[in-house]
């Protein structure tokens, strides 16, 4: 079975000998912070102008959140991957 899915709910990717792929996963940690935070980049704008919110205030917040949030995925599979080393 080439998927595992771990106790943090990530689906990683296994060779046969059973080891976490950590070249595959690190190489998609760049790409889901970059969504991530796209999103509540997105999400703030559209905040700012669905109730007209004077300084980009719901922008700059939600960015922020969004960095600390993927950060925080970051840090959490970063944790996982050398767990099950």
């Amino acid at each position: 079975m080439p998927f595992v899915k771990g106790a943090n709910q990530f689906v990683i990717l296994k060779t046969p000998d059973k080891r976490v792929n950590k070249w595959l996963v690190f190489v998609s940690m760049p790409v889901q912070m970059g969504v991530t935070i796209y999103a509540f980049y997105w999400l703030g704008t559209w905040l700012d102008d669905r109730y007209q919110i004077s300084a980009s205030w719901g922008m700059k917040g939600l960015t922020m959140l969004g960095v600390v949030i993927s950060l925080y995925q970051f840090i959490r599979q970063v944790n996982y991957i050398n767990k099950h080393e």
